[in-house]
């Protein structure tokens, strides 16, 4: 009976992610929509320490940095849109947050860089079949 043992990247990142959970969840006291935001973050955080639901992990995470960059790039070069700008920075506002907002997408991209095929979170979620 073998133990996998886990890698210092999901022990990192997994801290990182509950750390800043709480944190936004410390604004989200002032503010109620910041609550959702920590609650994704803290189930995150919990995926990733067990190594679970890697394509579900995986997804959360690229929505999350894409629509945090959508939103930014909107806000700040949008004005041909219009009237329609705060619609799509709105839109992206609130996917940012249902994805777990400022707490996913400080680590976005190292989460996403340590997902690459052969990679320690790679191998974390999707451990090799035991040979027997």
């Amino acid at each position: 009976m073998s133990i996998e043992k886990r890698p210092g990247s999901a022990r990192l990142f997994a801290i990182s992610l509950l750390v800043l959970g709480l944190l936004i969840g410390y604004f989200g006291l002032s503010a109620n929509g910041y609550l959702v935001p920590a609650l994704v973050a803290f189930g995150m955080a919990g995926l990733l320490w067990f190594g679970k639901a890697g394509r579900l992990f995986k997804a959360v995470t690229l929505v999350n940095l894409v629509s945090g960059t959508l939103l930014v790039l909107v806000l700040a070069f949008g004005d041909f849109l219009g009237d329609h700008k705060l619609d799509v920075s709105g839109v992206s506002l609130l996917v940012s947050l249902l994805t777990g907002g400022p707490a996913v997408a400080l680590v976005a991209p190292g989460l996403l860089l340590g997902l690459r095929s052969g990679k320690a979170l790679d191998r974390w979620f999707n451990p090799a079949p035991s040979q027997a």
